[in-house]
Parts: C-alpha cells; structure tokens; sequence
C-alpha cells in the first residue's frame, strides 16, 4: 500500500472517537477494550482457554498468533494470544475490533496454496483505526506537548512501538516538531 485512501486516517479518527464516547471514555483516556466489546456484543476468548490450535498459522510457535474474528451467525467473536504481553493483547483486540468497525468482509483464512491470506490494505486500515482506538491523535499530540512521553505507555496501556507508531503516523510528531520550530525561531 503506497498511502491511505483520501480522507481515511481523518474518518478512522473521527470512528475512534465516536467508539470511545459510546462507553463514556475521553480522548485521554485510558480505553477500556472489554466495554468496548460489550457495547458492540463482541465475545472475547483466550487463546489458552479455547484450546484453539493455531498451528495451521504460525507453524509450532504460538507468538506469531496475534488475534482473529470469528463470525458464527449473528455472533462475533475475537480469539487473541493471551500468553503476549498485557499491551500486545490490547493492541492485537483493538486491530480486531477495528476490522469490524470498517465493515471488513471476512476471507477465507488460507489461499488455495495453503498460504495465510493477506490484504495488506486493509490490514493497514485496521493498523491505523486500531491504533487511534488505543492513542487517539489528539491524544498523542496531548503527550509531545505536555512531555508525557516517558509516561504515555502506562497511561494509555500500549506499548513503546504503538506508542512511537502512533506519534509518527497520526501527525503528532510533525505538529509538535513544527511549533517547536515556531518557538525557537520567536
């Protein structure tokens, strides 16, 4: 993918936004993913409690398992690793969930060769709406300006690779860089 469609990251962020005001959550907020799936009746399994065999995915290592959506009829239902990292496992819901929030149509998990199938389009698009779920961009321009950085991981529950991914891809880190340059050229 060269770039997202016209007007996409503004209409994922204006989605983030409403997501998290239909559970009461700020920008600022820490988002809660669990009433999040409530919300939009979206079950949550481990990975370990399913016994599901995700072998046929990632071979014998279970950390390349990150999270998929299941629909079985009228219910949807998200398996994640539960053995990755607290953040991880919200970043890995939190792409999901953005699968559904985009009316992403389900595909068949292997190609005929056996291979994963793969839409690297849409799966940016879930990577970005994902991420402002977690670290809307108002937010993350909040944590340059106000020197949070060292702190934004804990507050917002993500790790140091969403966090930095967000500040980059959201425009944070350019606003902030600029009036910075504003500033010391005053």
């Amino acid at each position: 993918m060269l770039g997202f469609k016209r007007g996409f990251k503004a209409e994922a962020e204006r989605i983030a936004a409403k997501m998290r005001s239909k559970i009461g959550s700020s920008v600022l907020d820490r988002l809660n993913i669990e009433a999040l799936c409530r919300e939009f009746d979206i079950h949550i399994y481990k990975m370990t409690e399913v016994g599901c065999d995700v072998s046929i995915f990632c071979g014998n290592d279970n950390d390349k398992f990150s999270a998929m959506t299941i629909k079985a009829g009228l219910v949807t239902g998200i398996v994640h690793n539960d053995t990755h990292h607290e953040y991880r496992q919200r970043s890995n819901i939190s792409h999901e969930l953005a699968h559904c929030f985009l009316g992403h149509q389900g595909c068949t998990i292997l190609n005929d060769d056996g291979n994963r199938n793969y839409n690297s389009d849409i799966e940016a698009e879930a990577n970005y709406l994902g991420g402002a779920l977690l670290l809307p961009g108002e937010a993350a321009l909040h944590v340059l300006l106000n020197g949070l950085k060292p702190t934004a991981q804990g507050m917002f529950g993500i790790s140091r690779p969403m966090l930095d991914y967000r500040l980059r891809i959201s425009g944070a880190q350019t606003i902030f860089e600029r009036k910075l340059a504003k500033r010391r050229a005053a």
